[in-house]
């Protein structure tokens, strides 16, 4: 019996995509337990490996070990002494797909509640190959993320924040896996699966750490496994929303969890990713209007339309959305059109996926231009299904336990009709979703120094955040509510 929920075993076995038998550590990993075909390595035999599908029909397990306390502050309350730690903070290690990883771990002071603690697992945003070794888990003063793990912790949750293959050094030793990173990346947006497996092993050794004594005179740890949830932002928010319709009833694991809240990271499939992100990062056509001014729409102030618009907000970084004011951004908004930005991507992707996937072949792409002038991609049909497989945009039907959403309306790695879109399809599948938006708020829910983008009356919506999820999962010393 698996204590996230009995696992099935039925016909469905026979019909798995790969073999399900393996050798593993006995140091971490049960020798008896069958193991799914690794993703690790720089190829795949087939895209189909990472659908939704093939995760429900995998399982996963780990067995995690303490490897030392993480003893210095991580918020700029502790630094300064103004807000001392209130928690038992550890890292810890653990094997997925045969790569030692690491996860940070937070114990909140005090005894459990009768039920014990419940449980927050936490999938942070991208990091990327060069700032991977040095990954901080959260604790860093800089980063929203240590706040957003203190406030959990406070209210009575244990916190596991996982670093991911290739992420995060530990007494010198960097996590196993970098070559994974290194391969795929951003290339094809597909990272976020291989990350996604990583924090679903992560949950099948949840229960192993219960029973350990953390800290000088403790009980031993009592974990409540009913009420474990699953948060991400950013691109921790494509991995949160996968592990969320990989798991629950009908997966193969018998893995469960009692929720989950999107920080910025309710992603769109591949193909969409593809025709939004690299033009707003590389071409200002993407965002300014059909006569070349900033309005914060395709139409400019002649009423002419730009047929290439995708979002009216770059990030607030670039500091003026009006490129004749610009000095260094021309050095990174440098393509000469939409077409170009879409032309260099698609060309980035699927040169990624034929050389690192065995089963397609040679995939071809093209760019056509709409009758309204717009430009598209015409994806290869061989791939176009297997793209929108992958990842839990597209798969509402499985995403049934209660889930919060949280956007900025200015914010284009997460955009809102995005969130009003898998909210509303969730919904209809008999799910559980609450969209929440945040009006001139910055990727890290701040509010930005620029008018432009946080107009006046614009609220940080962090603390709002915090606090909704908590009134709709529950304290963690309480019972949770029942809805929003």
């Amino acid at each position: 019996m698996n204590r996230f929920g009995m696992l099935t075993v039925s016909v469905l076995s026979m019909f798995l995509p790969w073999s399900l038998a393996g050798c593993a550590d006995a140091g971490y990993v049960s020798s008896s337990a069958p193991a799914a075909r690794t993703l690790a390595g720089p190829t795949l035999l087939s895209l189909s490996e990472l659908s939704i599908e093939a995760l429900r029909h995998r399982r996963y397990e780990s067995k995690i070990q303490i490897v030392e306390p993480l003893t210095r502050p991580c918020t700029a309350g502790e630094v300064s002494g103004e807000h001392p730690t209130d928690a038992l903070r550890y890292m810890g290690a653990y094997l997925s797909e045969g790569h030692r990883v690491y996860t940070r771990i937070d114990i909140p002071s005090g005894a459990a509640p009768a039920q014990g603690f419940p449980v927050i697992v936490f999938a942070h945003g991208w990091v990327g190959v060069d700032g991977a070794a040095d990954w901080h888990f959260g604790c860093s003063v800089e980063s929203i993320y240590a706040d957003m793990i203190a406030a959990w912790v406070s209210a009575g949750y244990v916190v596991l924040a996982p670093g991911y293959r290739g992420h995060g050094t530990v007494q010198g030793v960097q996590a196993e896996g970098i070559e994974d990173v290194e391969a795929w990346d951003n290339g094809a947006y597909l990272m976020p699966t291989f990350y996604a497996v990583d924090v679903l092993n992560l949950l099948a050794g949840i229960e192993n750490i219960e029973g350990n004594r953390f800290g000088n005179d403790r009980e031993p740890l009592r974990l409540d496994l009913v009420r474990i949830f699953v948060n991400g932002h950013s691109q921790g928010g494509d991995v949160a929303l996968t592990v969320l319709a990989a798991v629950g009833e009908g997966a193969f694991s018998g893995l469960q969890v009692a929720g989950g809240s999107i920080w910025a990271g309710n992603i769109a499939d591949r193909p969409t990713q593809l025709a939004t992100f690299d033009p707003m990062q590389s071409v200002p056509d993407s965002f300014l209007s059909g006569d070349g001014s900033w309005t914060g729409t395709a139409r400019g102030q002649d009423g002419s339309v730009n047929p290439d618009f995708v979002f009216g907000y770059p990030s607030d970084w670039i500091e003026t959305p009006d490129p004749s004011e610009w000095t260094w951004q021309n050095e990174k908004w440098n393509r000469p059109s939409v077409r170009d930005a879409l032309e260099a991507k698609a060309r980035e992707m699927y040169e990624t996926i034929n050389a690192r996937v065995d089963d397609l072949g040679d995939l071809s792409w093209s760019i056509e231009t709409y009758p309204n002038g717009a430009s598209h991609i015409v994806h290869d049909p061989r791939a176009i299904a297997s793209l929108l497989a992958i990842g839990g945009y597209d798969a509402p039907k499985y995403l049934s336990e209660p889930l919060n959403l949280h956007h900025s309306d200015h914010d284009f790695y997460s955009l809102p009709e995005w969130n009003a879109s898998l909210c509303r399809r969730v919904n209809e599948a008999g799910g559980q979703c609450v969209d929440y938006t945040y009006p001139g708020n910055t990727h890290s829910f701040k509010l930005s120094d620029h008018d432009w983008f946080s107009p006046e009356g614009s609220v940080a919506g962090y603390d709002a955040i915090v606090a909704h999820d908590l009134a709709r999962f529950g304290s963690g010393r309480f019972e949770p509510d029942q809805g929003p």
